[in-house]
């Protein structure tokens, strides 16, 4: 598969059910704080997934590849935990080998996420 397809795959199947098959062992993760580097599979699908869980769909909104990088906006569908419904803009930033995310990079406003969440 090109970079193209596994972006687009690993997006769809995070409502759809198998992202983390998309997840290489050793990958490396980062959010938002460049400082903070975490590293391994475990790592990454125990944060994405929390944040996942807080979401009912998402779609792609650009998607830019050059090689084995892919640079995406993806809007996320959000629920609070009182139910209001929401969208949140993350920039993501994945670099694909042996169709398996080697690294991902994620930037959103987590202020206005965790005002949102919380019901402010």
């Amino acid at each position: 598969m090109s970079t193209k397809e596994v972006a687009e795959n690993y997006i769809a199947a995070i409502h759809n059910g198998g992202w983390e098959s998309y997840l290489a062992e050793d990958m490396v993760f980062v959010s938002n704080n460049l400082d903070r580097v975490h590293y391994g599979r475990r790592a990454y699908s125990e944060a994405a997934g929390r944040f996942f869980n807080s979401t009912t769909g998402c779609e792609i909104r650009q998607l830019v590849t050059e090689g084995d990088k892919a640079a995406l906006i993806v809007r996320y569908f959000v629920k609070s935990p009182k139910g209001a419904l929401g969208g949140l803009d993350v920039a993501e930033f994945l670099r694909i080998q042996d169709n398996k995310l080697v690294s991902s990079t994620i930037f959103f406003d987590n202020e206005e996420f965790g005002e949102f969440m919380r019901g402010d």
